[in-house]
């Protein structure tokens, strides 16, 4: 759906010469991302409206976004995949912190989310075929990953001293981040046996 999308737009503009041929393959990936991107932006934007918990959406920007932009992860074979994965997550995220907003008072929640930081503090950035990255981009992404989960933390530490409620969002969002480290890990592994 998103890459039929993007082929189609890709099509009209190079038709219109807004765009040059040749470059035709770079314009559909930069559009199916776009596309795919502003999709789960929205989709999750209503989902937040739609349950009256804007605060989920803005922890996700907050929280899970810059974490996961450089720390890499799992990455869905398609983007229609992706899209479906990523909103079964929001949603699980959504449900958590409704539900159980004071999980981030529960220890088995903090355990969890140390556990976290650590994994993506020793995988991060995960590099894959997908997120190709040289020597200094990766040196670069790692600083600022740890940079990030050196603010979350103590964002953390005074949301739970003041029982901020986005405390349990940003801790699930950590969680998810590691979980999705983690599982594209493990997927490169697996791809690696899989090849020999």
């Amino acid at each position: 759906m998103f890459r039929n999308l993007a082929e189609d737009i890709a099509f009209l503009l190079i038709k219109h010469k807004i765009l040059d041929i040749e470059q035709r393959d770079i314009y559909i990936y930069g559009l199916e991302v776009i596309l795919l991107n502003g999709g789960l932006i929205l989709m999750f934007l209503t989902i937040s409206l739609l349950f009256g918990v804007m605060i989920n959406f803005w922890a996700y920007l907050i929280f899970f976004l810059p974490i996961r932009i450089f720390s890499g992860g799992y990455h869905a074979k398609t983007s229609e995949r992706c899209f479906v994965l990523s909103t079964i997550m929001y949603g699980l995220s959504l449900i958590l912190t409704k539900y159980i907003p004071l999980l981030y008072t529960l220890w088995t929640w903090r355990i969890a989310g140390i556990v976290s930081l650590f994994v993506i503090l020793v995988m991060a950035p995960l590099i894959n075929e997908n997120n190709p990255l040289s020597k200094t981009q990766r040196k670069r992404n790692r600083i600022i990953v740890y940079i990030l989960l050196v603010l979350d933390l103590a964002f953390f530490i005074l949301s739970c001293n003041y029982a901020w409620i986005i405390a349990a969002n940003e801790l699930v969002f950590i969680i998810l981040d590691a979980f999705l480290l983690f599982t594209g890990k493990i997927s490169l592994y697996i791809a690696k046996d899989q090849e020999i």
